[in-house]
């Protein structure tokens, strides 16, 4: 699931860099519509944000309600032993937020989420008992400090302890170059999950699609999420998600 002002355009761009990370896996896209007609539209830009603040602060807006069965459309592909990989980029995680109030928890056991840099953080409770949740951010991601949640994980020095938070380390140093989905900090985190992916999931030839919204979600055939994996993601990633 997409960002703030990003087109469709930008996902046909997108979408074979994506592929490639996740072994060649096609993807099929579920577009979050921009306001902006170019990437020099302030007033559409703008009007994005505007739709954003009203996510941020609750609003159920037809993009949610669009996820949602965009999800259980991925669900119903790979039938009650598959599971979804969805991946979700700024915006997006906050759409994929609000869309967990409408999934069931039998649907979201079956989901596995992977955000980034996201304007919300998901994790795996009682009431959204995801398969697995990552909420990936790099330390100069600006939408890190509209998140409480995961500033207060930063902060406390505890990440090692937490498997939903990984921080990882910027690779250029500039917070909107840094906050880009395949910018050389998130590819970084992108690419440990698409190895893990390929292992889990290629590497046994089972069946799978790819999704993306804002996110990205693939729907292969189920794992056991108590699964290790026998490498180690990159060196700066500040915490371990290797397990499940």
């Amino acid at each position: 699931m997409a960002s703030i002002g990003y087109s469709e355009e930008h996902m046909a761009l997108e979408a074979p860099q994506l592929s490639q990370l996740f072994g060649g896996t096609p993807i099929d896209f579920y577009h979050n519509p921009t306001a902006m007609v170019s990437d020099d539209d302030v007033t559409g830009y703008y009007r994005d944000l505007t739709q954003a603040g009203t996510q941020k602060l609750g609003r159920i807006t037809k993009e949610v309600d669009g996820l949602v069965h965009h999800l259980r459309t991925a669900l119903a592909s790979v039938g009650r032993n598959g599971r979804v990989i969805h991946l979700a980029h700024s915006q997006g995680v906050l759409v994929t937020a609000l869309a967990c109030k409408q999934l069931l928890p039998k649907e979201m056991e079956q989901i596995e989420v992977l955000a980034f840099g996201g304007a919300a953080a998901i994790r795996s409770t009682p009431q959204t008992p995801f398969a697995r949740c990552v909420n990936y951010y790099s330390v100069n991601d600006p939408l890190l400090f509209v998140v409480p949640e995961a500033e207060q994980a930063l902060r406390s020095g505890l990440v090692a302890m937490d498997k939903e938070f990984c921080f990882l380390a910027p690779r250029k140093g500039d917070p909107i170059a840094d906050h880009h989905l395949l910018g050389p900090t998130y590819r970084e985190a992108l690419s440990y999950e698409g190895k893990r992916y390929q292992q889990l999931y290629q590497q046994r030839r089972l069946s799978y699609r790819i999704t993306r919204y804002s996110s990205l979600a693939f729907h292969p055939l189920f794992i056991p999420p108590s699964v290790d994996m026998p490498f180690q993601p990159p060196c700066h990633l500040k915490t371990l998600t290797a397990n499940g």
